[in-house]
């Protein structure tokens, strides 16, 4: 442990608190009581319980998970807070939070909170006073406009870029959100396959984090440099974080810059949102050098997503903020000098938006040696057995993030009519999430039949995903679900598992019919019959799993797959250096 860098991180935490605090101690007390360890956030909510008043019964109940309690709570409320519009706020209920906020003296940051959860971001600004709340927000505003970049400290000067020898490869510095050993997501593990592919190939690669990481997720890092098979992950952990988000762009784009150029590096790449590219393009500028922006998502899309209603879903794409985001998205990949994607509706969704067609590579998701490694001769039951799950019965689930598009309610809805029908169908799903507390009440009158882990390693989904007779994904009929192409239904193919998926045009080009069956989105009888079928069939089930194992195997491992990002580097420097 690098004790300097500890101490340098232990600042950097004892000033963003003394800042939230300062801000907004409600909200921050609130946030944090919400994201400390289950057990300790369980002990918080117990302890809530057992003091008077609706705004203590609501947030001890949210705290436990029994969300269903807490919007019971909010809705019967006839003491307004601050703590209670919080609450509101946190559990979607838009209206309800809206009119607490109207009836609370100097609630103007939920009134604000408010406003920008519903994209409004002008309304979000107008309504705070003058002060560090409201200049953040202008200055975030100021980020997405047209045009806007971040500007690079006048030290840093482009020097021609280095060219490779003959029989070299191209050096990158990838620039991400977040990375091993810290953050354990399908997005990390993705960035350390490409790092660690590109690395075995023979190129010079490192990667650095977003500025504060990774004391922003509480964790502290070991030095400012973390090797992890032998992959160097670069920290930026400034003393005190700067107080806009335009100010830390700039101080990001020039540590990138003078990083890139500390370690020679010919070539930046970084991944969605627009954040990471605009520090990344405005670095690779001042640095000059060719850079990469890898689409892996579909920012605006995936926040409209979030809505608790259609409704209000609706109202989020016809919104100030995801117009915004969208343009902002468009040109950071249309600015860059290369564009990765992983499926074919998300290049049609970039080419529609302008970005030119000849800079688009696609290179989709693929499995981890770790799936083409996995004992998959073993039966569900075998498994289960030794996860100490019952062996009887037909297991259907998946590992996922637990969130409202990925559609995990109507699967649970699915199971319940498949048992009332006759059929042995158990669920379990391994994953951790947002929606979570809502799946474990609504699976609840399945009883030991049902079974959610919470979070999991890599090693741990995979052994629950081989534990399960069929995996599936039941994605709502949502455009971020028709347009991004998740690794889900790719590794349940690798685990020699049988896919049911939603019929959708991301999910449809991953899986063939050979390896799985589609049913319609958002429709739990469907899907019930579906997996009753599949239930009593035990051949097709082994067909579809044997089939999808061979797909994937002969199409979607990261040692093929990866080499498709050393050509795309290898022709940005056989280009006319800029």
């Amino acid at each position: 442990m690098n004790l300097t860098f500890l101490a340098r991180q232990v600042t950097n935490v004892v000033a963003t608190t003394a800042a939230h605090i300062t801000d907004d101690r409600v909200f921050f007390g609130m946030q944090l009581a919400r994201r400390l360890p289950g057990p300790a956030s369980r002990l918080v909510g117990r302890a809530l319980g057992r003091l008077p008043g609706e705004a203590s019964q609501a947030a001890s109940a949210w705290l436990l998970g029994q969300e269903t309690t807490a919007k019971d709570l909010v809705a019967s409320s006839r003491t307004p807070s601050r703590l209670l519009g919080e609450i509101a706020l946190n559990l979607g209920l838009l209206d309800e939070a809206e009119t607490i906020a109207e009836k609370v003296p100097r609630a103007q940051a939920l009134s604000s909170r408010i406003r920008w959860t519903k994209g409004d971001i002008d309304g979000a600004i107008a309504v705070l006073p003058t002060g560090a709340r409201r200049t953040r927000l202008i200055e975030e505003r100021r980020s997405l406009q047209p045009d806007w970049w971040p500007e690079v400290n006048s030290h840093i000067t482009a020097r021609p870029v280095r060219r490779t020898e003959s029989g070299s490869l191209p050096s990158a510095l990838h620039v991400l959100t977040n990375s091993l050993p810290h953050t354990r997501s399908g997005y990390a593990y993705r960035s350390h396959a490409i790092l660690t592919t590109l690395k075995g190939a023979g190129h010079e690669v490192a990667a650095a984090t977003r500025p504060s990481y990774p004391v922003t997720i509480g964790r502290v890092s070991s030095g400012p440099v973390e090797t992890v098979d032998g992959v160097d992950y670069l920290r930026q952990v400034p003393l005190r974080p700067l107080s806009t988000p335009t100010a830390r762009l700039d101080d990001q784009a020039s540590w990138l810059a003078a990083q890139a150029q500390t370690r020679g590096a010919q070539i930046l790449h970084t991944t969605t949102h627009y954040v990471n590219g605009l520090a990344t393009g405005s670095a690779a500028r001042a640095a000059g050098l060719p850079w990469v922006y890898e689409v892996r998502g579909v920012l605006e899309e995936t926040w409209a997503a979030a809505g608790a209603s259609p409704a209000e879903r609706e109202a989020r794409r016809a919104s100030q903020r995801f117009a915004l985001m969208r343009a902002k998205e468009i040109e950071v990949a249309s600015t860059a000098d290369a564009v990765i994607t992983l499926g074919e509706t998300m290049r049609e969704h970039l080419i529609a938006g302008g970005v030119p067609e000849n800079s688009i590579t696609l290179i989709p998701n693929s499995v981890s040696e770790a799936v083409v490694d996995a004992d998959v001769t073993r039966t569900p039951a075998d498994v289960r057995k030794s996860l100490d799950l019952p062996e009887d019965g037909i297991w259907v689930g998946t590992a996922a993030s637990v969130v409202g598009y990925e559609g995990l309610d109507d699967l649970v809805d699915a199971v319940i009519l498949a048992r009332s029908q006759g059929a042995d169908l158990r669920l379990l799903i391994a994953g951790d999430g947002v929606a979570l507390p809502e799946l474990r009440e609504r699976a609840a009158v399945m009883g030991e039949n049902a079974v959610f882990t919470g979070r999991v390693s890599q090693t741990q989904a995979i052994e629950y995903q081989l534990g399960l007779d069929a995996i599936v994904v039941p994605r709502k009929d949502e455009p971020v679900c028709r347009l991004v192409t998740p690794i889900k239904p790719i590794e349940a193919m690798g685990l020699a598992r049988p896919v049911v998926i939603s019929d959708l045009p991301a999910l449809r080009e991953l899986v063939p019919d050979s390896a799985g069956l589609a049913t319609p989105p958002e429709n739990p009888q469907k899907l019930a019959d579906l997996l009753s079928e599949l239930a009593s069939d035990d051949t097709a089930r082994a067909r579809f799993g044997d089939n999808g194992r061979a797909h994937v195997l002969a199409t979607r491992r990261w040692k093929e797959i990866g080499r498709r990002y050393g050509q795309v580097y290898s022709q940005l420097m056989g280009a006319d250096a800029r």
